[in-house]
Formats: structure tokens, sequence, C-alpha cells
């Protein structure tokens, strides 16, 4: 328990006031309500784990151009994967046809 005058007490004044309206992190602490989300990056964390187990498996990248390369690629798979749309569709748009194909694969006309 806290006495008056203890040095912990300082601390969990100054947090407090940190959380109340209108202070200045009282945004960022609480946007998981604002956005209707988790209060947690779990989703995040999870979305990493391939990414993590592919990496100690392969010992890592060798350059930092593989490791840009791996981090490119797999965020285009992850974005058509979450917008339900053909990952190796993306790839052959990206490798063997043009910019305009690739284009249209990551933002498809939804009208």
């Amino acid at each position: 328990m806290l006495q008056c005058g203890d040095p912990r007490d300082a601390k969990a004044e100054t947090l407090r006031k940190r959380l109340l309206p209108g202070a200045r992190e009282y945004d960022e602490v609480f946007a998981f309500i604002r956005f209707d989300g988790p209060p947690t990056n779990n989703h995040a964390e999870r979305a990493l784990r391939p990414l993590v187990i592919f990496r100690k498996v392969c010992l890592g990248s060798r350059s930092r151009t593989g490791s840009e390369n791996i981090m490119i690629f797999s965020s285009l798979a992850e974005t058509m994967k979450l917008q339900v749309g053909n990952v190796i569709d993306l790839f052959q748009a990206l490798f063997a046809g043009s910019a305009s194909q690739a284009h249209a694969q990551i933002f498809p006309d939804k009208s």
C-alpha cells in the first residue's frame, strides 16, 4: 500500500494525470475503444509469427537486399490474403505481367 510521501506515489500520480481525458497520451492509450478493437497487439504478433518462424528455419537472410525482398513479398502476400485475393495470380502479374495487371490484383475494381 502506498503511503503519503512514498516516491512511488509521485509515479502513480503522474500516471493518473496522463490517463485523464484531455491529456496528451489519452487518445493513444484508449484508441482501441475509438476503433472498436482489442486492447492488445495480439493480432499484429500473430501476423508476424510466420515470418519469425521463416527467419529461424532459414537462419535469416544473408544481405540487406534479401531482408527487404522478404519483407516486400510477405507484405504483398498478406495483403492479398486479407483481401481474399489469389496470391499466386498476384505474383504471376508481378513477374510475368505488367504493372497495371499487378495493380489490378492488389486494388480490384469493386464497382
